[in-house]
């Protein structure tokens, strides 16, 4: 939990975020100094030399890798014949395998972005031809806390083909301070357009100040050939940086 973001503060509850040993110096928590304080989005406004103060430390936050592994599959064997994720929204469930039926779902566990925690990322999104079409198969969720994100930013749709499935990829980029700054389509497989970006809200979410996110992603109605609903970067995320 990050420290407060006003009023009183002190230099136990900076060493309680922080670590070190007593007796404590503020000098000690120099960002980048020897207590280890992280070049973070949230901990800019502390020093790495000079003077330094206890309002520095308003709303900084320690770090810790956390697994923020999110995909969801259908028939894809060997490879992934399940999906993987949490089951309900969370910040802080660790992400497990989960089954893999019709309509199955997969949530991601909400992550921070921006500097020091995730700057860019990329995912893929397929559909095979041989099943149902449905909405919002695939949806990007945000918001101002970790226990807010419940904001639709990003979704797609899933359609449905009698001859050719096919998969669309996009690269998100996020400014240091953690808002978006792009999601970009860059190219895709066979039939690219069985999938389709059907809700776009990502001007809103910076207007709102948007700075955690996470995925969702939903399995077809039915189905009769495999695909991977999501994948990309979140796929091997097993160790991020992310506010503790």
């Amino acid at each position: 939990m990050a420290l407060p973001g006003s009023g009183a503060i002190s230099l136990s509850q900076i060493a309680s975020q922080y670590g070190g040993s007593a007796p404590h110096s503020l000098k000690d928590y120099y960002r980048n100094g020897t207590e280890g304080v992280p070049d973070t989005v949230s901990t800019q406004s502390i020093p790495e030399s000079g003077e330094i103060g206890l309002k520095d430390f308003y709303g900084s936050a320690e770090t810790a890798n956390r697994d923020i592994r999110v995909w969801m599959s259908y028939l894809y064997s060997p490879i992934d014949n399940y999906g993987f994720g949490v089951t309900s929204q969370s910040s802080t469930a660790a992400p497990s395998t989960i089954s893999n039926g019709a309509n199955a779902v997969a949530w991601q566990p909400v992550f921070r972005a921006g500097q020091g925690y995730i700057t860019s990322a990329s995912i893929t999104i397929s559909q095979n031809e041989d099943t149902s079409a449905y909405n919002n198969n695939v949806v990007l969720y945000g918001g101002t806390s970790s226990s807010a994100v419940t904001n639709v930013v990003a979704a797609w749709n899933a359609g449905s083909s009698g001859s050719t499935g096919g998969s669309r990829g996009y690269s998100i980029v996020w400014t240091d301070a953690g808002l978006i700054s792009s999601i970009t389509y860059t190219g895709g497989s066979y039939n690219t357009g069985i999938i389709t970006w059907a809700v776009d809200n990502v001007s809103a979410a910076n207007s709102g100040g948007y700075t955690w996110f996470g995925f969702y992603a939903k399995n077809p109605p039915s189905f009769g050939k495999g695909a991977r609903v999501l994948g990309g970067t979140f796929y091997s995320a097993s160790s991020v940086p992310q506010p503790t």
